[in-house]
């Protein structure tokens, strides 16, 4: 496989085809085990992007994640890295799984993604976060400081939604 390439297909397929020890870096998103069918469509509605997110059984699922996972562990380099990133539906699953397959003494950080919601919950709190999970395959990892500003909350929702606020401040879709 080529280098700084992006290659679609099955998960498990591409990772096999990799050769092992020989990755710096993996960033991994998985589906969220959300059970729907999801539909993204651009804001000029030139393209529709369409994902199912639908399992038998969680068992199921993890299964996905936990071999998707070992086969990471296999290309990194022992100075390698992997960055998980999932939501509150399956992360502390998930979070149990990456202790498997990479140990928890190589459990590095959390990274918090936070954003921002344009409308509240009468029933309860607004999920307003993502959970990054950052891993090393071994002790010796490699680490690049990068400094920069810190960015505000991330509005990616908004940003791919075509959404407007009424009066009141709510959030609709535009129809």
């Amino acid at each position: 496989m080529k280098a700084n390439k992006i290659y679609v297909g099955n998960c498990i397929e591409r990772l096999t085809e990799i050769e092992s020890n020989s990755v710096d870096l993996v960033y991994f998103d998985p589906p969220f085990f959300t059970q729907k069918t999801h539909s993204l469509v651009t804001r000029d509605d030139s393209k529709k992007y369409e994902f199912r997110d639908s399992w038998n059984s969680l068992d199921d699922y993890l299964e996905l994640i936990e071999s998707c996972l070992f086969e990471c562990n296999r290309i990194l380099k022992d100075t390698g890295s992997v960055f998980l990133h999932c939501d509150k539906i399956a992360s502390h699953y998930i979070r149990v799984s990456l202790d498997k397959v990479f140990g928890m003494k190589n459990f590095r950080s959390e990274i918090i993604w936070s954003y921002k919601r344009w409308s509240n919950s009468k029933k309860g709190l607004l999920n307003s976060h993502q959970n990054i999970y950052f891993y090393s395959k071994s002790k010796d990892f490699k680490f690049n400081q990068y400094y920069t500003d810190y960015a505000p909350t991330t509005n990616l929702d908004q940003i791919l939604q075509d959404r407007q606020k009424t009066s009141n401040g709510k959030s609709v879709y535009k129809t």
